[in-house]
């Protein structure tokens, strides 16, 4: 399966040199067309490396260089199609005044500059769109496209690198579930990814930000990890340091399945962090419960149980259920919860990807009413609100595109 999304991913990624090499390299009047063919072939070996060592040990630094030539490939990309839609624009504009002027023109000249026209914009030219311009207007208009083009590459590509290397802000969320006593706050982060690109001075950074929010729980919320536990023990142990009032509490996500989930909550377990397993904790408060990852079910071992994670709960308090895949909400009946945290989406990470995203999980970013599931007329089921948050990391190269990261701070109060 995996070679299949690499093929496919390559093929998108062949598809989008070609776009970029016809419609604007190949002409550039500040790049030679023999430079730009090395930089997008620079990029191709960057792009294929990435896979082949995507499962040896090497440092952060050099993930991230190799990474980044998938970052240059994409921006360069959606920086040409943007200029591309601005010309597409353009013409019709230009078009609509040409029309525009036709009428004011009498009928008996109107054949006549009709057979201009026609002549004007069937002359052989290789942007075709531009055909409307003066030959020196022409060349203004292809200096401009060609600047606009550099302009947005180096902005969209410093902004993608710097949303997933950057610590993330804090999105602030206001909850109201019943029967709970007083305000809670909870901090939640997810899909953090440490392991390739991401290390011990970043998390440094997030645990930090953590802590200065002086929550009563903090909440982990799956893929903490993405790489052998061996290898970043170092630079996982800043999670020791995190501080709340009711503990810190962890739900597995699929990347731990991929790296050894066993050996990986052995370490945690010795971070002080309380790992939910199908299982359920009562706080001051609130009811806490985990599931494992659905990622269980395709490994056969440590697979999600809903019905031993909410065995127990306190039904006069509200009830939180920890989940890592949004999607899970879906296949099971989770109304006996007033909140789901979820995480795993990265909010597409990359647009347009948040698309294929939602055929997958259906909820990719933000809070969400569940729908009511109602078994019995005479009951009213409780609400159940799910969050989805984008996470603080990424997955692969470092790029986060119109999908920015984000700290999570929830606030419970009563409703």
């Amino acid at each position: 399966m995996i070679y299949i999304f690499v093929g496919v991913v390559f093929l998108a990624l062949s598809a989008m040199k070609c776009y970029v090499y016809m419609r604007f390299l190949r002409h550039n009047r500040f790049i030679h067309k023999y430079i730009s063919l090395v930089f997008l072939l620079f990029l191709a070996v960057g792009e294929i490396l990435l896979f082949v060592v995507r499962d040896s040990h090497f440092a952060h630094w050099q993930y991230l260089i190799v990474g980044s030539c998938v970052v240059l490939d994409y921006t360069l990309f959606i920086a040409c199609v943007c200029v591309d839609i601005f010309r597409s624009c353009l013409f019709f504009v230009q078009r609509y005044k040409s029309k525009k002027r036709t009428h004011k023109i009498p009928k008996n000249d109107t054949n006549n500059l009709r057979e201009s026209e026609n002549k004007h914009f069937t002359s052989s030219h290789t942007h075709t769109d531009c055909d409307i311009f003066s030959s020196n207007r022409r060349v203004f208009l292809q200096i401009m496209i060609d600047g606009l083009v550099a302009i947005l590459f180096i902005v969209f590509s410093v902004k993608s690198l710097s949303n997933a290397l950057s610590v993330p802000p804090i999105k602030k969320v206001s909850l109201r579930v019943p029967n709970i006593k007083g305000a809670l706050s909870i901090a939640m982060i997810t899909d953090v990814h440490i392991g390739k690109t991401l290390g011990r001075e970043f998390l440094e950074k997030v645990v930090e930000k953590i802590n200065a929010l002086n929550a009563d729980i903090v909440v982990i919320v799956g893929d903490l990890v993405d790489d052998k536990i061996h290898r970043i023990t170092d630079d996982l142990e800043p999670l020791r340091y995190l501080k709340s009032t009711q503990g810190v509490y962890y739900v597995a996500g699929n990347h731990e399945y991929y790296h050894g989930i066993e050996p990986i909550l052995k370490y945690l377990s010795t971070l002080n962090i309380h790992i939910l397993h199908n299982t359920n904790i009562e706080l001051e408060n609130v009811n806490l419960a985990g599931v494992s990852d659905l990622a269980g079910l395709r490994f056969n071992y440590l697979k999600p149980d809903l019905e031993s994670a909410k065995k127990g709960l306190n039904p006069q308090k509200p009830s939180i259920l920890l989940s890592h895949q949004p999607k899970f909400v879906r296949l099971n009946d989770v109304s006996d919860f007033d909140v789901v945290l979820c995480g795993h989406t990265h909010a597409g990470q990359v647009f347009p990807l948040s698309f294929f995203v939602w055929l997958d999980q259906h909820y990719v970013y933000g809070l969400y009413d569940l729908p009511q599931r109602i078994e019995n007329r005479n009951h009213s089921p409780k609400k159940t609100q799910l969050y989805v948050s984008s996470g603080v990391g990424f997955w692969g190269p470092a790029i986060r595109f119109l999908a920015p990261s984000e700290i999570v701070y929830i606030e419970l109060e009563s409703r």
